[in-house]
């Protein structure tokens, strides 16, 4: 028996998905309304080519560019831009991570990106960072899959056994809203992660692994796959994302994460989007685009950090083998590097400050080993 009011009583399972080029495309979005799709193919096989007459009495209609329309039926007759077959959450965020970095800029009306020069970043940012990217303006779909009660879902993939639980009668749609906003995206230099994974004992997080899969065991679930770099990407975001809430006036618990992490050579993923996208005007100002620009991200990653080496609560925290939930962080509590359950989507799991700022007597232990030590020696001096 739980309480009406119990914080237990209720773990929602969110999936959220951004919109990106060629699926925020307005005319692509028409094509794909069915309604549209069946006037446009009508008598047409998948495959073969449309009707020129019958797509220019529809651009006529709609005020389109008929080129474009063409262009836009004949990739999807042919099944381009198509994903076939069940996907992994992580070979489904390839597919953002690369629109991120390859997006022309302002071209679609629902995913706006800017990439400043690297060079007119300082040094320290360009040593650490491979790329920014400003991204103006975001769609995002959120759609409810599925909950649990007493304890929080453990896993991040969507399952279908988590949309039986919405109503007693399977349904071919899921509950789901579109919201907008805008973001930082960056990615990790790889050699510098390569670098950093070669100087740290990553044989720390195996007692993580093992909690991890236990409890994956427990539920008779395969638990998916971890690289020690995830606790590296996913700190930085959350301690970024408390900086953020004093540097731009968002409360911490408007902002959100997107970790895009991956190990191998065909879509290597060192990536984080810290985003802000709500159904009101919050979020449409540009306040948080301001901070990734230069002059702006380095005070944030140098506020950032400072914070991270201290918490309240050391030397308990930093010496810690296991806390949070299921005691699956090291370094990590809620006077140092959690977040409100609105912005983690790991559910404030798979944390350790010690790969970002390392340890204060094993500095090196830090991906940022040479911006911590700067920022100790100025104190010192000061």
């Amino acid at each position: 028996m739980l309480q009406r009011g119990a914080t237990n009583l209720h773990f929602s399972k969110i999936a959220s998905s951004i919109l990106i080029p060629p699926f925020s495309d307005p005319i692509r979005k028409l094509v794909d309304d069915a309604h549209n799709w069946s006037v446009l193919t009508s008598g047409v096989e998948e495959g073969g080519t449309p009707d020129e007459m019958r797509l220019r009495i529809f651009a006529e209609m709609k005020k389109l560019d008929f080129k474009r329309l063409k262009e836009v039926v004949t990739q999807k007759l042919a099944g381009v831009g198509l994903e076939n077959g069940i996907q992994t959450e992580e070979e489904y965020r390839f597919s953002e991570y690369k629109a991120m970095l390859e997006s022309p800029g302002d071209t679609d009306q629902e995913f706006i990106t800017e990439k400043p020069e690297m060079g007119t970043y300082e040094e320290d940012i360009r040593e650490y960072i491979d790329q920014v990217v400003l991204v103006k303006k975001l769609a995002e779909t959120r759609v409810l899959t599925g909950f649990s009660r007493i304890n929080p879902p453990p896993y991040r993939e969507f399952d279908q056994q988590d949309q039986s639980q919405l109503s007693l009668q399977a349904k071919p749609w899921l509950p789901g809203i579109r919201v907008y906003g805008e973001g930082i995206f960056f990615t990790l230099k790889a050699s510098k992660i390569q670098l950093w994974l070669s100087n740290t004992d990553t044989r720390r997080y195996d007692e993580i692994f093992a909690n991890h899969r236990r409890i994956y065991n427990k539920l008779g679930r395969k638990p998916r796959e971890i690289p020690s770099k995830f606790f590296l990407l996913h700190t930085l975001a959350h301690i970024l994302i408390r900086r953020l809430s004093f540097e731009c006036g968002y409360g911490s618990s408007s902002l959100r994460e997107r970790i895009y992490c991956w190990e191998g050579d065909d879509r290597a993923m060192n990536g984080i989007l810290i985003y802000t996208a709500a159904g009101d005007s919050e979020g449409t100002m540009g306040g948080l685009v301001e901070q990734g620009k230069p002059g702006r991200l380095e005070f944030l990653f140098q506020g950032a950090l400072k914070d991270a080496l201290w918490c309240s609560t050391d030397p308990l925290c930093i010496e810690s083998h296991g806390q949070g939930i299921d005691s699956l962080n090291r370094a990590a509590c809620h006077a140092c590097a959690l977040l409100p359950e609105t912005s983690c989507e790991e559910g404030n799991r798979f944390l350790d400050r010690v790969a970002v700022v390392g340890k204060p007597d094993n500095l090196s232990l830090g991906f940022f080993y040479d911006i911590v030590n700067n920022i100790l020696s100025g104190t010192e001096q000061e």
